[in-house]
This record gives structure tokens, C-alpha cells and sequence, in this order.
């Protein structure tokens, strides 16, 4: 059975608000974003339970987004 997902905003606004951490934020977006998460804290060699990982992580995803609209 596939898990419900909290819309992305008001996902946003609780992490926003400090009432989730990074990690929580990333990992409840989608299973898609938890399992690229997963398999880029182990590509990395980072715990995937860290607030720094997570950080590192919407980083990566935001680089590649900027660099998907730059072409």
C-alpha cells in the first residue's frame, strides 16, 4: 500500500517553522525523493539520520535544478 504523502507546501512551512528537522522534511516529500536521499547518503558515505546529510542533500537537489533550467 503506498504511503500518504503531506502536500509539498505545507510540508515546507512545518520544516519552515522548525516543527519537523531536514531530515523529516526530506523524507517525507515522496518515497521517490526518501530512496534518492537513501542512495545518496550511501553514495557519500554520510548517515542518512544526520540534519547535515539532509542539508547536503536539498543542496545536490537544487544544484541539479538550477542546472536543468540554465539549458
Amino acid at each position: 500500500m503506498a504511503k500518504n504523502y503531506p502536500d509539498y507546501d505545507i510540508l515546507r512551512e512545518q520544516y519552515e517553522a522548525g516543527n519537523i528537522s531536514a531530515v523529516d522534511f526530506v523524507l517525507q516529500q515522496s518515497e521517490d525523493i526518501a530512496e534518492d536521499y537513501k542512495r545518496f547518503c550511501k553514495d557519500e558515505g554520510i548517515d542518512y539520520n544526520s540534519h547535515n546529510a539532509a542539508l547536503a542533500f536539498m543542496d545536490f537537489r537544487e544544484e541539479l535544478f538550477e542546472e536543468s533550467i540554465e539549458y
